[in-house]
């Protein structure tokens, strides 16, 4: 399955959801509403999700206001020239000062193309 970009769901277009996908019977595309209503019944404030590259992309993707985090770690991946990323996850306590308890702090690190000129 596959969220629906952002710009794609915007409020503007009205795109909520869940729709077929390009990628065959199999795959669904998810709208924002499909994400925060899963993260509210089961308690979460994140979901992170892998292995969608984008061509020429960051390596990452914060999407569904805020609640959905893509992650790509292999940069250049079939001539796509995208950076990949991984993700630091830590406790809050030991980065940012916050004090709250079962806090964590989620924070991409990029490795940039090699490819992309």
């Amino acid at each position: 399955s596959d969220p629906i970009e952002d710009d794609e769901g915007s409020s503007s277009s009205g795109v909520f959801g869940v729709h077929s996908s390009p990628r065959g019977k199999m795959a669904y595309k998810f709208g924002w509403n499909i994400t925060q209503g899963f993260c509210a019944r089961n308690g979460l404030d994140l979901i992170v999700r892998s292995h969608q590259a984008k061509k020429q992309g960051l390596g990452f993707d914060v999407m569904h206001n805020e609640s959905l985090m893509r992650v790509f770690s292999a940069r250049d991946y079939e001539n796509h020239h995208n950076d990949c990323a991984i993700l630091s996850v830590t406790n809050s306590e030991e980065g940012d000062g916050n004090e709250k308890d079962g806090v964590l702090t989620v924070r991409p690190q990029v490795l940039s193309s090699i490819s992309r000129g």
